[in-house]
Parts: structure tokens; sequence; C-alpha cells
């Protein structure tokens, strides 16, 4: 693993502007959530149509579950608009179903069942038996769950079914003078070696003698230690197995902002394109980053 370049501060503003496009409408975390993850699909129907679906896996401050799912029919190219928004719906209840229609006219059963569910730090499903399916059009377009209830849909026509295009981890950690550390595991690209990335900021607040720690697969691939004059950045890393990503970082609200507001400590990685040759940089301020899988993780103080 080597690191292959550093670039200016220009891009990760545009990278934390676009997040959100990314990876669901709106970067701010309620303050009724202790933690929320959101993960983007995209899948292809047999008719020509791309849905893009998110799922939103949250905990409130009182450590109840929740669930919402919201869909965009117009594919990875619309993964900048608000549209994919307009066609959220919170499932309060543990189990049910529910038809839709979205705006382009496509038919769409949700269909979820999480009493047995079982959760451990992540307010995702860790285990259990559960499943979550969308049947896009009477075709099976996103299955997740573990267990014997998932295999219902074993038998179901399945469309092109979606694979995941991003992933944003939001948590509340640590206090004034405390630490935000977060690990999660991911594949930037469909198919290839999963990955532990691991994400670390702490420092009094407001100085410069903090410090900021990126590692993936356990070697440091970005650190910072006078974060009063690096708390933005990034660097262009080649992993081991051959795979380059994008690793970007903004603490500022993090170590200046008023506590409990701004956008916290934000890291960002994301995974290049075949023969894309450099950062997602500031000339493509409307468009998701082209490319593999997109990583944003947040970490908002208490």
């Amino acid at each position: 693993m080597r690191d292959l370049s550093c670039f200016g501060d220009g891009s990760v503003a545009v990278s934390a502007a676009s997040a959100a496009s990314v990876s669901g409408r709106g970067c701010t975390l309620d303050r009724s959530l202790q933690a929320a993850t959101t993960s983007v699909y995209n899948a292809s129907l047999s008719s020509g149509k791309g849905i893009l679906i998110r799922v939103t896996w949250s905990r409130s401050t009182v450590g109840a579950p929740g669930l919402t799912v919201a869909f965009d029919n117009e594919g990875l190219l619309s993964l900048s608009s608000s549209r994919i928004a307009t066609q959220q719906h919170v499932l309060r209840k543990k189990r049910g179903s529910r038809s839709i229609v979205t705006d382009s006219g496509t038919a769409v059963g949700v269909h979820w069942d999480v009493t047995a569910a079982e959760y451990s730090s992540s307010p995702e499903p860790s285990g259990g038996d559960y499943y979550l399916a969308v049947v896009a059009d009477a075709e099976l377009a996103l299955l997740l769950g573990a267990g014997d209830l998932s295999r219902r849909f074993a038998s179901a026509p399945a469309a092109a079914t979606g694979h995941l295009v991003s992933r944003r981890e939001q948590l509340r950690c640590g206090d004034a003078e405390a630490t935000a550390a977060h690990a999660t595991r991911c594949r930037f690209r469909e198919g290839g070696e999963e990955h532990e990335v691991a994400v670390r900021a702490c420092g009094g607040r407001g100085g410069v003698e903090g410090e900021v720690r990126v590692s993936i697969d356990g070697e440091e691939v970005a650190g910072v230690r006078r974060v009063g004059w690096g708390f933005r950045g990034n660097r262009a890393v080649l992993l081991a197995d051959g795979e380059v990503v994008d690793v970007m970082w903004d603490v500022h609200d993090w170590w200046f902002g008023r506590r409990g507001g701004g956008a916290g400590a934000q890291f960002m990685v994301r995974s290049r394109a075949e023969k894309e040759g450099r950062l997602w940089m500031a000339d493509q301020p409307s468009a998701a980053p082209p490319g593999g899988f997109f990583l944003h993780v947040q970490c908002y103080r208490r």
C-alpha cells in the first residue's frame, strides 16, 4: 500500500458538499438519533429501467431501532439530485408490506420483518432472522437479511440486483475533549476484497495538537499531527490488491465548530474507476463521483 499523491483542500470541500448526494439527501444527523447507516443500491430491471434504493438503519438516543427506504428511478446519473428523497418511506412497524408507485410509474413492493433481528454496535442488524425485500415491477431488486425468513424470496424473478453504490455511517461520539473513532468494513468494488477502514480524530478543542488518522487494513494511509494546520486534506492510495482509492477528511467543525453543531468530523474514501487518473476534483461540482464504492463517515459530538 502506498501514497500516490496529495491534492489541495478544494477537492475536499467539493466532496463534503456532494456527499449528501451520494449517500442520501442531507448530511446532518437528526438530533434524536444516536447513529444512522445509509446504503444506496443500484438495480437494473429487465425493462431497461434503473432504480436506486436507499436503505437507512437508525438508532435513537433511547436505543430504539428505525428503518427507512427511499427510491429514485433515474439511476446513477441522478445521484446528485434531491429527488432521491421524494420517495422516502419510514417503516415504523417491525413487520409489514407496503405498495408504492414511484414518480416514473414503477410499481414497488417493500416487504420487511425485523422482529427477530439482532443488533450490536451498529444500527444495522448484525444477525438473527430478518429480511428487507424490494420488488420493482415484479422483479426482486434488493434482498437484505439472514436466516430462514429471507429464503421466502429465493424463487422470485430477480432483476440485475442492486450492487452497493455508497454507504454513509453517522454516529455521535465523544465530548468537547474526547476522541472520535470508528471502524467499518466494505468492498470498494463489486466482488472485490473486503477491507477494514478505521478513522480517528482526537485532541483539544480549537487547538493545534490534535491528530487525524485514517487506516485501511491496519495500515495508516493518511495522518495529520497538527490538525490546526491540516484539518482538511486528501490522499490517493494504492492498496495491496491493486485498488486505487481517494481518502479525504474534513475535521474543521469537530475542532472549531460549536458543540452539537456543524458537520462534525467527516471522512470519505472512494475507489476510482478504471482508467481514471486523478482525484474527483472541483470541476465536477454537480456530479456524483464516478467510479466504484463511496464511503462517508461522519462523527458528531454529543
